[in-house]
Order: structure tokens, then sequence, then C-alpha cells
């Protein structure tokens, strides 16, 4: 069936971009569509390699879900009970020329929160909780997508990090993702939730040699689906990507190739890499490693959060036997 004018059925506008502090804006708009929200992750180790998650996301005036998950050696990641201790409640978002920043309002020292965007690097601090600091790991990318009735434009920036985190040294990756939304649509009632994405994965790297990679793939209906990957200075992109997946018995995801250009990608899930599912949603978050395929060199860090189906809707991407 042709679609109608303004929806590409499904298929991605794609590229790199600069990540400005206008982006931040809970005023700013992009195609008409208004900012649905900020959402800030982070993927550490600590000193012994055990790994460490941190998830916030930020509407325009509150912030009310903060997640911390820790690894014990040996584990996999679970919800740590000093999570209850974040802030969640009403925000500010201020810009100050090229600086914009997040903070908690009415939050106490015990329950702190703020994060601050500059042009090169942010600094995240949660109290007595975590602080992160890092740079820039390269442009931004994003993709635009349209529906029937709708659309998103998402943007993602990538940062190398260290901080304390529980009152540990870590070292690892940060991401910051921003999502914009026709009025009335979010990710979980937009096509995306319901059906159109099968997997996600933020990418990145950074190598024994000290280069760096940051990358993003995904794979979904109706045409969804991308491969964005900064490499030594050289940005590749399509929109034509062929996926194969394995998955573990417990519905995690195992292993995700992506094939692209002359390209192949796989992502494994990390041995601590199973995050606890949110009640109510089919979906599966994970970390784990994603490299190019024939790559030796060897990963000193890494981020690899994957958003990963499990209704059924990936089946096709699915290897059996």
């Amino acid at each position: 069936m042709t679609p109608n004018p303004a929806d590409f059925g499904g298929r991605c506008l794609i590229g790199e971009c600069a990540f400005d502090a206008e982006l931040l804006m809970p005023s700013t708009t992009y195609f008409g569509l208004a900012k649905s929200g900020s959402h800030f992750y982070a993927t550490l180790r600590d000193q012994h390699g055990n790994m460490r998650r941190v998830l916030r996301a930020c509407d325009a005036d509150q912030s009310m879900l903060s997640w911390l998950f820790v690894a014990e050696p040996g584990r996999q990641l679970e919800r740590h009970a000093r999570s209850e201790d974040m802030w969640r409640g009403p925000i500010s978002i201020t810009r100050d020329g090229d600086t914009v920043e997040f903070a908690g309002r009415g939050a106490d020292h015990g329950q702190y929160f703020r994060f601050v965007h500059t042009p090169n690097g942010f600094g995240w601090d949660e109290g007595p909780i975590l602080t992160l600091a890092g740079d820039s790991a390269g442009p931004a990318v994003q993709w635009f997508n349209t529906w029937d009735s709708g659309a998103c434009f998402a943007v993602t920036a990538k940062y190398r990090v260290h901080g304390m985190y529980l009152g540990e040294t870590v070292e690892g990756f940060a991401g910051h993702e921003i999502h914009y939304f026709t009025p009335g649509f979010n990710w979980l009632n937009a096509p995306y939730g319901r059906g159109r994405e099968f997997c996600w994965q933020q990418i990145a790297n950074e190598y024994d040699d000290g280069s760096m990679v940051q990358a993003t793939f995904a794979c979904g209906a109706e045409g969804w689906g991308f491969a964005m990957v900064h490499d030594n200075g050289t940005f590749m992109s399509s929109t034509d990507v062929q996926v194969e997946a394995t998955v573990r018995p417990n519905g995690y995801p195992q292993t995700v190739r992506y094939e692209f250009a002359d390209q192949s990608w796989t992502w494994r899930i990390d041995p601590q890499g199973e995050r606890p599912a949110l009640a109510g949603i089919a979906m599966l978050g994970a970390d784990g490693i994603c490299t190019r395929d024939g790559d030796t060199r060897a990963v000193r860090y890494t981020m690899g959060n994957s958003d990963w189906w499990t209704d059924g809707r990936a089946d096709a991407i699915i290897q059996r036997g």
C-alpha cells in the first residue's frame, strides 16, 4: 500500500549533527515536534571490572524515573536499594549561553540532582550517590521517522566519563538521548512501543591503543532501522541493514549481528549484562560489547546498552537451531 504524503513507510532519515544547547531546552521544537524528554545513562566499571549502570529520565519540569544497577562478582545487574534515595520530583532546566543545567527543585543534599551540559562535555552530580564528568566522544547522531499520524526526532550524544559511584571509583561511557514527538505521543504509545522497534543498541568503545568508536544500531518493522558509526574520524551510516540475533532461554539477547555496506558488527551480551525487566513492558534491557567483526583491537572500556523486545515482534531476525 502506498503511504500517505510525509509518511516514509517506516524508513528513517539519519545522520550526524552538533549537540548544542538549543536541543536540550523544553521549549524547542524541530519539524513541529515538541521535546518529549532527555534521557541520561552511563555504563561504568569499578576498579575490579564489575559493571555499574545508572539511568535517569527528565521531562520538561520533572524527573520521576531514576535507577541504579550494580553487578556483584559473578552475578548479573540488579537494582540497588540506593535507587530509592535518588531525587524524583520537580526539576528546572535553565540555559546560560552554551551551558544548560538540569537541577532538582527542592532537593536537599541527600537527594541532590544536577546535570550540566557544556559544548564539549558534561557534569552529573547526584550528591553522595554518584558524581560523573566526561568529555564528548564526538559528534551526535540523529534520526527522524514518521507514521501516518505523527513523527519522532531523536538525537544522541556520548561521552567518555570517570567519577564516583556509591563510593567507588568508576570509568566508562555515558549517553544523553533526546526525543521529540508529535504532541500526545511518547516512546511506548508511538509505533516503536507498539511493534516497530525490535532492538536498539547504543555503542561506545575505547581500545587499548587509545582509539575510540561510537555507534548506534537499530532494527525494526516497516523499514525502521539504521546503522551509524563514528570510527577514527570517519562517519559511516545506512538504513539498509541486515540483522540476525540469537536469544538466551530466559529471553535476553545473546548476540545481535548487523551487516550494512561493507561492514559487519556483532553485539554480545556481557557476562554481567542482564538487567531487571521493567514491570508491564515486554522489553528487556541488557548491556554488552559491540565490535566490528575481525577487529583485533582489545577493548578497554565499553558501553553497549540494548533494548530488546520479547513479545514476538523480533522473531523474524532470531536464528533458530
